[in-house]
């Protein structure tokens, strides 16, 4: 369990990199995304990493099983504040 929740807090890293990388190059924002969707992905991998962290403290402190319920929180937390399903990009059109 620690170790899943490390490897997901060590995933989570690379995106920081990421949206740092588009805060010094806005040029590579496509056309309609705004500063304020790049805000909040930066902050859901903030969140992230923090809470896997945190799951994986606790579950080595504490118990198991409270570090297997902080990644369970983290996995609706990422469900549920994911833009693409939210606005029901993850379905691809196809032309007519």
């Amino acid at each position: 369990m620690v170790l899943y929740a490390l490897t997901a807090a060590a995933m989570s890293a690379p995106w920081l990199a990421f949206f740092a990388y588009l805060r010094r190059h806005p040029m590579l924002l496509g056309d309609g995304i705004d500063w304020a969707f790049v805000s909040h992905q930066r902050i859901r991998s903030v969140v992230g990493m923090v809470l896997y962290l945190l799951s994986a403290a606790l579950g080595w402190l504490v118990s198991p099983l409270i570090g297997l319920v902080g990644i369970g929180v983290m996995i609706f937390f990422h469900a549920v504040t994911t833009e693409g399903m939210r606005r029901g990009r993850s379905r691809r059109r196809t032309p007519a």
